[in-house]
């Protein structure tokens, strides 16, 4: 067979997740099918690791972004975020997805199982913990792992960057005083508060930005022009790795400040098990500082210096396993965006 028949049969192959997209008249992939937690108009506002899951999928198939609900009867993908465990209903192909094992697809503390009229089907999960539990449960997982969020400086190169805080401190959006862009760290969170002298070098970081892709590009670079990184987010912790941004966990809880062993006798976060276990760590630097004592913000940015250490990970799995034809390259430093696209898309 000529070689340029070959390849224009084997450009031809469907790919694993083909179904999820929805196709134009003519049968042109038009749109892929993605849940996530979209915003709505009771809550406008985007919180940036959720709406990354869309901007990534969009970037790597060069593709709109449709929404579906976590529990619609239809084929779709699911990305980023701790949300395996809340789809039901349907064929979801899972890459680089995350589960909270304890929960039910309903999010009742009752165990993770597999719900009725679902169909999982596993091309990558964030991590190994992820993978166990679903494999005790039955489910084919293959040995690919890697947050998507991971390939956020190939769509976000953050030309001219300066460093401009010395730490920016990621807060979980439950630390809030509401779901918005511009709101405060709860007041009776003593360990956020800031002294005047270091009032210029340290910034308080909301993950909730405006809807659009402008913002969240503002946003990743409001985090990358800090020299170091504390976070209670998991994805404040994801940008600042494949940044390059020594960071740690900042931990609520109490004890000595160090590398955590993922499968030691101090509690950590399932979700930094998950990621950190994914890209071939056994532990996770962490920083303990309890909610409502004041924090010793010189000694937490010596810590940060003295123990953090790159990761190795590259994604090239994660890049590999994903489902749908691809409209970027790993090779390339920097991946083509369609404006057009991206700013149509709903985050």
């Amino acid at each position: 067979m000529p070689l340029d028949v070959a390849r224009r049969l084997f450009a031809r192959r469907p790919a694993p997740a083909d179904a999820a997209l929805v196709r134009d008249e003519d049968g042109t992939p038009a749109a892929v099918r993605l849940s996530w937690v979209w915003t709505t108009k009771q809550h406008p506002d985007a919180n940036l690791g959720d709406a990354l899951s869309a901007v990534v999928v969009s970037v790597m198939s060069g593709l709109a972004i449709k929404p579906a609900s976590f529990d619609q009867p239809v084929e779709r993908m699911a990305a980023v975020g701790t949300i395996g465990h809340a789809q039901r209903n349907g064929r979801v192909h899972l890459w680089g997805t995350g589960f909270d094992l304890s929960r039910n697809s309903a999010g009742a503390l009752a165990g993770y199982s597999v719900p009725d009229k679902t169909d999982l089907v596993v091309h990558a999960v964030r991590g190994r913990q992820t993978a166990k539990g679903l494999r005790a449960l039955g489910v084919e997982v293959p040995d690919v792992f890697g947050d998507p969020v991971w390939f956020l400086p190939r769509i976000f190169p953050l030309e001219g960057l300066k460093k401009r805080k010395e730490l920016g401190v990621i807060v979980h959006i439950s630390e809030l005083e509401e779901a918005t862009a511009v709101a405060k760290v709860k007041a009776a969170l003593v360990r956020y508060g800031i002294p005047a002298e270091l009032a210029d070098d340290i910034a308080i970081i909301n993950t909730y930005t405006d809807a659009t892709v402008e913002a969240f590009e503002s946003k990743v670079r409001e985090i990358a022009e800090c020299k170091r990184i504390l976070s209670t987010s998991l994805h404040g912790l994801v940008i600042a790795e494949t940044y390059n941004i020594p960071c740690a966990w900042f931990s609520t809880n109490r004890g000595a400040s160090d590398f955590l062993k993922l499968d030691g006798a101090q509690p950590i976060d399932h979700r930094m098990i998950d990621f950190y276990g994914g890209v071939g760590r056994d532990a996770v630097l962490t920083y303990f500082q309890p909610l409502h004592e004041a924090t010793r913000w010189e000694e937490a940015m010596t810590f940060i210096d003295r123990n953090w250490e790159g990761l190795t990970y590259t994604g090239k799995d994660l890049f590999d396993a994903f489902p749908l034809r691809r409209a970027v390259r790993f090779k390339d430093k920097v991946w083509r965006r369609r404006p057009e696209i991206l700013a149509a898309n709903r985050y």
